[in-house]
């Protein structure tokens, strides 16, 4: 399929006078691809940033790129504790609720999404996926 190099414009008033006739001239022809969407999942605020050692806090992300389950996985890496379920509001909305056996410090927040391949669900359940990370957030715990 070849790829036109001019195009012709004629624009007329509403009586239809010639206003202006205008060619375009492309620089050069491309073809296009089709590419999917980020699966990098992005951390804006956190609902709170700290907590005392031990005590239930549920912390609220907003962000991006939130995957609801028919589209993949989407966990909470908490420093050390990896695979922490969330609960999915929306594509930019999701919480967790931090580990009660971890100690006092500082900690990284990372949100992982996992892409199931296409867009349906997982026929397969073996396929591991490719994980996308988020940007980091601290979150301390005193």
């Amino acid at each position: 399929m070849a790829c036109a190099r001019n195009t012709n414009i004629q624009i007329t008033d509403e009586e239809g006078e010639y206003i202006l006739y205008k060619t375009i001239r492309k620089s050069n022809c491309r073809k296009y691809k089709s590419v999917y969407p980020s699966f990098a999942p992005t951390i804006n605020s956190l609902s709170v940033t700290s907590s005392a050692a031990g005590a239930y806090s549920n912390v609220i992300i907003n962000g991006s790129n939130f995957l609801p389950p028919c589209y993949g996985t989407t966990y909470v890496n908490f420093g050390s504790f990896k695979k922490i379920p969330i609960i999915f509001y929306s594509t930019s909305t999701i919480s967790f609720v931090v580990p009660l056996n971890a100690g006092a410090g500082s900690y990284n927040i990372q949100v992982v999404n996992i892409y199931n391949g296409n867009f349906s669900p997982n026929v397969n359940q073996s396929y591991p996926g490719i994980p996308n990370l988020s940007n980091s957030q601290l979150y301390t715990i005193t």
